[in-house]
């Protein structure tokens, strides 16, 4: 009984060892995918889409939980032309995020765009349920989605 409990005690330990390391390893991976993110965005607004959807490539391969690589790379993709990916990756990232103001509005701008107006309008409902009120995007956003809905109209 004796030994079945030190082993226990001893396997614990030996456990809480190898989780320090894969920690500290993890923290250098995130603050990595971080830092591609940042310059990710500077690509962004330099009109880069190209080049700041490799950088999230890179950031989401160091930390796959980064939904704010996931909302960017969606934004990339949408400036390359691939509207439904770019709509199918911010959704991942609110997966990971779900009350992501921007995510929400991106998704909803996004869905609109394609036509998925009930995509739209679930995300703007909880883009008000999130924003503090007045909330200038959910605003916005309610008047793209008139906007496309009146197109469809026609």
């Amino acid at each position: 009984m004796f030994n079945s409990f030190r082993f226990g005690f001893l396997g614990l330990v030996f456990a809480a060892f190898l989780a320090s390391p894969a920690q500290a390893i993890s923290d250098k991976y995130r603050d990595l995918s971080a830092r591609l993110v940042t310059d990710a965005e500077q690509e962004l607004l330099q009109q880069k889409a190209e080049a700041a959807d490799s950088l999230l490539n890179l950031a989401l391969t160091a930390d796959p939980g980064n939904a704010r690589a996931f909302l960017l790379k969606g934004k990339a993709q949408t400036a390359l032309g691939n509207k439904d990916e770019g709509l199918r990756l911010v959704s991942v990232g609110l997966e990971i995020e779900p009350g992501d103001t921007e995510g929400l509005r991106l998704k909803g701008e996004y869905a609109a765009g394609l036509g998925q107006l009930e995509e739209a309008e679930t995300a703007l409902s909880r883009l008000r349920t999130v924003c503090d009120a007045p909330c200038a995007a959910a605003d916005e956003l309610a008047q793209l989605i008139d906007k496309a809905r009146d197109t469809q109209k026609d």
